[in-house]
């Protein structure tokens, strides 16, 4: 895509305005209670793994506007077979350090020489690929455990309409 060089600040903002509601969910009527979907939200400890507004831990995706963005039945999907529809760019690799350790990560850059990850507690580590015993790509694996059987269905219905209310409105 040529620069946008020509363009005004504000012709820059609508244009990216258009092309972020291009992907953007309709609001509608999902089943279930929002309200005792963000307690199963808190109490199943989501936030360990997950940012709403700024509270919780950035390791898995942010979801502070994911209900414009997935619809219910995606998000449903999502929290009971998480490995069924993972976003092409997303790569939990797992890394033997020279010691033996072992750190599994998400993939955030790589280059021929080196490798970014973040980590379960969200940290953003470094490596040289010289220095690892082995690099192990998990294609098509999430850190994301199933749900399915943990959630009972009505929690499971909760959840899904809890998150669909996100749209990243204060």
């Amino acid at each position: 895509m040529p620069g946008a060089w020509q363009l005004t600040p504000h012709e820059v903002a609508s244009v990216a305005a258009f092309v972020k509601s291009l992907g953007a969910m309709p609001e509608a009527p999902v089943a279930g209670d929002p309200s005792r979907g963000e307690h199963v939200y808190l109490a199943k400890g989501c936030a360990g793994c997950h940012m709403i507004r700024g509270q919780g831990s950035g390791f898995g995706p942010e979801l502070t506007d994911i209900g414009a963005r997935r619809s219910a039945a995606h998000l449903r999907e999502s929290i009971v077979a998480p490995e069924a529809a993972i976003p092409e760019d997303f790569l939990l690799v797992e890394l033997v350090l020279a010691n033996g350790s072992t750190i599994r990560g998400i993939r955030l850059n790589e280059d021929p020489f080196s490798i970014q990850i973040k980590d379960s507690k969200s940290e953003f580590r470094s490596y040289r690929k010289s220095d690892l015993r082995e690099l192990q790509k998990l294609r098509g694996k999430s850190p994301m455990p199933s749900y399915e059987r943990t959630l009972t269905p009505e929690e499971l219905t909760d959840l899904t309409a809890y998150l669909s209310t996100l749209r990243g409105k204060s």
